[in-house]
């Protein structure tokens, strides 16, 4: 069965100064050769910098060239692939990996901080392939507010900048991303979007009750406007104390199923940036959710949805 991925850090791991491997194959979560083994459709790529701990303005910069830098490591690395994996910009490109059965790779930027408050670099990394952009990560920026303990902070909505940005990503193509963004900001996304947007890699937080998780009213909105929850395999967000388990995992896809409906399902491993013990370490295991969701008594048509349909259903509506 074809797989959607919508989040995964990999180029993080080989941008690493002792990073081994390729995107080709490596010995990290997800490489092409395994990628292909499950039958992959799109695996969404992290251009993920880990900024926060820098001061404003020399974090919108520094940001914007590790931003750049992550783009060029991919283009680099695709090169190693020899045309086996797509660069997914357009519908088209999606259509041309369904035909010729091929892996696509869609990048993404997680935390907008390289846009820095200013449109013409939502314009540029528009134009080098960012096609999702999760709005915050865990750190305030030109956008908004983080998901938070404080509930000061979770109250806070976006900033004018960020209903901005909204609006033009919609214009150009640009999948929003509301994983990690304060509840505030998510209900103005609500608000604001005109487009399906997605929880790239977020769960339900009434089984864990956890400030990156999605309540149930989050859940339901995200599923009338069209959109998806991609599930996170992060134990913190499982509620699984240091081990990712597929118990765990069906919990919560049973919680977000019955809150969201069928067509909210979807997948957001989060794949080499989290940590702990994983019964599903990497792509090429997989099948044992999906044989685990079979044994659950969920439907062939359901299952699909999930792994791939839903998904796809948004990146055609909004590429």
């Amino acid at each position: 069965m074809r797989l959607i991925d919508l989040h995964c850090d990999t180029l993080a791991k080989l941008a690493k100064p002792y990073g081994r491997g390729t995107i080709l194959e490596n010995p990290y979560s997800v490489d092409l050769v395994r990628l292909e083994a499950a039958d992959s459709l799109i695996q969404c790529f992290s251009t993920f910098f880990h900024s926060g701990r820098y001061p404003g303005p020399v974090r919108e910069k520094l940001a914007f060239r590790k931003a750049q830098q992550r783009i060029d490591l991919f283009e680099k690395q695709q090169k190693y692939c020899g045309g086996r994996l797509l660069w997914i910009r357009s519908r088209g490109d999606i259509a041309r990996c369904r035909f010729e059965h091929k892996t696509g790779a869609l990048l993404t930027m997680e935390d907008a901080v390289p846009i820095g408050g200013r449109m013409e670099n939502l314009t540029h990394f528009y134009e080098r392939g960012i096609r999702l952009i999760t709005l915050t990560w865990n750190y305030e920026n030109a956008v908004g507010y983080p998901n938070s303990k404080n509930a000061s902070v979770m109250e806070k909505g976006l900033k004018p900048f960020g209903l901005d940005l909204l609006a033009q990503m919609e214009e150009l193509g640009i999948i929003a991303d509301v994983s990690h963004l304060s509840d505030g900001g998510f209900w103005d996304v609500v608000k604001n979007s005109g487009k399906p947007f997605v929880a790239s890699h977020s769960n339900a937080r009434a089984v864990t009750n956890h400030p990156r998780n999605l309540t149930d009213d989050m859940i339901r909105a995200v599923a009338q406007k069209g959109g998806v929850i991609g599930l996170n395999f992060c134990p913190l967000f499982l509620g699984c104390d240091g081990v990712s388990s597929i118990s765990h995992m069906l919990r919560h896809i049973s919680h977000i199923y019955r809150v969201g409906g069928e067509d909210v399902l979807a997948v957001g491993t989060d794949f080499d940036g989290i940590k702990g013990t994983l019964q599903i370490p990497g792509v090429e295991k997989m099948e044992l959710l999906l044989d685990a969701l079979k044994k659950h008594n969920m439907t062939q048509r359901v299952i699909e949805k999930m792994w791939w349909k839903n998904a796809l259903r948004v990146f055609e509506e909004v590429l």
